[in-house]
């Protein structure tokens, strides 16, 4: 399934846009669970988002993007396809026989 980053920029923090983020990391943390987030990163700053989504194509990708509750607020939102995405995997916790 391809991946594409888009890399999104954000307005300075207004109560508004404050008021939205809990609703806005249900909705990642859903399409995380799903498997269609496979990163999502905010700037120090928290004027830039980028996230990696999974999906069929780059028009579901978008509309991923559209369904997240802080997009009325996103400034600028550009899409690049990759050819590949890695990550380190994720580490469990060692077994233990007692």
């Amino acid at each position: 399934m391809p991946a594409y980053l888009f890399q999104i920029e954000l307005p300075p923090f207004s109560r508004e846009l404050t008021d939205i983020i809990p609703s806005h990391r249900r909705a990642i943390d859903k399409l995380f669970a799903e498997g269609r987030v496979l990163s999502y990163s905010v700037s120090l700053s928290r004027n830039m988002i980028w996230c990696v989504l999974n999906t069929e194509d780059e028009q579901q990708a978008m509309e991923k993007v559209i369904s997240m509750p802080l997009y009325p607020f996103f400034i600028d939102v550009s899409c690049t396809p990759l050819l590949f995405h890695n990550t380190l995997p994720s580490s469990l916790p060692g077994i233990v026989l007692n």
